[in-house]
C-alpha cells in the first residue's frame, strides 16, 4: 500500500491511497471523506498510475522522509512547476 499527498488550491491536501493487494486506488479530501475510488485494477495498472501521478502531481508519503525533506520540497515547488496542479 502506498500513500501520496496531492496538493490542491487553497492549501488543501488530498490523500491518495493505492493498494496492490486490493487492486484499488482511493482519493480522500482534506476532511478524510472518500471522494473517488477505482477498484478491480491490476498491479501493473496501479504501477503505471503511481509512476505518472508521483512524477507529475504528488508526493509519496510512504517514503521514509523527514519533515526537513518535505519542507525543502515544498519551498522549491511552484504552481508553474506543476502543470497538473488542481
Amino acid at each position: 500500500m502506498n500513500v501520496w499527498a496531492w496538493l490542491q488550491s487553497g492549501n488543501k491536501v488530498w490523500k491518495v491511497v493505492s493498494d496492490y493487494d486490493a487492486g484499488s486506488i482511493r482519493v480522500y479530501d482534506e476532511t478524510g471523506e472518500l471522494i473517488y475510488e477505482r477498484s478491480g485494477l491490476s498491479k501493473e495498472i496501479i504501477s503505471v498510475i503511481e509512476a505518472n501521478f508521483l512524477k507529475i502531481v504528488a508526493s509519496n508519503l510512504s517514503d521514509q522522509k523527514s519533515d526537513k525533506d518535505y519542507s525543502k520540497e515544498s519551498s522549491t515547488s511552484t504552481l508553474i512547476d506543476n502543470p497538473m496542479y488542481a
